[in-house]
């Protein structure tokens, strides 16, 4: 499980009220395990897609005081959608937190 930990960033653009016609553009991060890895054929090109467990962001991801993302696996969410392709993805590694033992401090790097 160590080496399986992913995340996206979710983008959207969306109106900050009814009155307001300017956009805004958000970004949030989800954070998951790989549970399983597909390869979508097309015939002429393959398409490689993860299923993954993920965590609720409301109830499971929070920053610390100095700025580290911790995140509790056991938190789950997003069930119904489960899937992201491969090049969306960035893997994390995440650290048991000695402090908190239900939480895991999640290591990003460069997409996958």
């Amino acid at each position: 499980m160590q080496n399986s930990g992913v995340t996206v960033d979710g983008e959207s653009a969306h109106f900050s009220s009814v009155s307001n016609n300017n956009l805004i553009n958000t970004s949030m991060s989800y954070y998951g395990v790989i549970e399983e890895i597909w390869e979508l054929d097309y015939g002429q090109f393959r398409v490689p897609v993860f299923s993954c467990r993920w965590v609720n962001v409301n109830t499971g991801v929070r920053k610390d005081k100095i700025g580290f993302t911790l995140v509790d696996l056991k938190k789950g969410g997003y069930n119904d959608d489960p899937f992201i392709m491969a090049v969306q993805a960035r893997q994390v590694f995440y650290v048991q937190d000695s402090s908190d033992l239900t939480s895991s401090c999640g290591c990003t790097r460069q997409k996958i």
